[in-house]
């Protein structure tokens, strides 16, 4: 299953993968919004798209989706916002001490 889940978040964009790791980290539709400097209606175009990619049938399917892959790549990119790393397998190492493994 696992490797079904890596597939479908690399059929992704890339600006997809960010949203999903945002998502993932727990932000709201509005504080990902202002990560990546859109509005929030692009959130939810960016959602509907990757439920459309996925199939996934939920928010909390994404969820899952996001946190059974390797996790999505995320960037900054030009607008300054804040990155969010990406998701670790279980039991490696926070470079920070501060997220659990």
């Amino acid at each position: 299953m696992r490797n079904e889940f890596q597939e479908l978040v690399g059929r992704l964009s890339e600006r997809e993968q960010e949203v999903l790791g945002h998502l993932a980290h727990g932000d709201t539709y509005a504080a990902i919004a202002r990560r990546m400097n859109v509005s929030p209606h692009t959130v939810d175009t960016y959602l509907r798209r990757i439920r459309g990619k996925t199939g996934a049938r939920s928010r909390m399917h994404l969820l899952l989706l996001a946190l059974s892959a390797d996790g999505p790549r995320v960037t900054t990119g030009d607008s300054g916002a804040s990155p969010v790393e990406p998701l670790r397998p279980p039991g490696t190492a926070d470079p920070c001490g501060c997220h659990p493994g």
